[in-house]
């Protein structure tokens, strides 16, 4: 007749055990050797708190300060003091219909911000700045709002 045969289960044995605890006694041996032997010859870590500027060259010189400008002149133009900042000069001939003078305020285009802070001040209607900003700076309208909300926030101090 029929014989069923009942599978018997795996039987797990101590191998993997054991070999965790042969692995963790040998880097526990090999780390106390190391240990030992670093003390043996004295080398202690950097992050002792004993002072460790003995015997390191120091890798920084010290630089006089930026007064003597001669060293500044050469290939990229002079330094200038200029509305009391010191800015380059470059010497060579400029091409007027290519460069523009950034160094000018009044000749910088106006930036969104003050756009926007100038219109909210003269009083111009919430709407009509949102209007005039997407015209002429070409953004979105939560991005006006976004800009009308930041100034407002500035100006408050907040």
């Amino acid at each position: 007749m029929l014989t069923i045969a009942a599978a018997q289960e795996p039987a797990r044995g101590w191998g993997g055990p054991v070999a965790i605890l042969v692995a963790v006694a040998a880097f526990l041996l090999i780390a106390g050797v190391h240990y030992a032997w670093q003390e043996r010859q004295a080398l202690r870590s950097p992050t002792d708190e004993d002072d460790t500027d003995t015997g390191v060259n120091a890798q920084v010189s010290a630089v006089s300060d930026t007064d003597d400008t001669d060293r500044d002149t050469g290939w990229w133009g002079r330094i200038v003091e200029h509305r009391g900042r010191r800015i380059r000069v470059d010497e060579l001939p400029r091409d007027h219909d290519v460069d523009l003078d950034l160094a000018e305020p009044e000749t910088a285009p106006e930036t969104l911000e003050t756009a926007v802070d100038r219109m909210d001040r003269q009083g111009v209607q919430y709407m009509d700045i949102v209007r005039r900003v997407m015209e002429v700076y070409g953004v979105s309208e939560a991005t006006a709002k976004r800009r009308i909300r930041e100034v407002r926030a500035v100006r408050r101090g907040g």
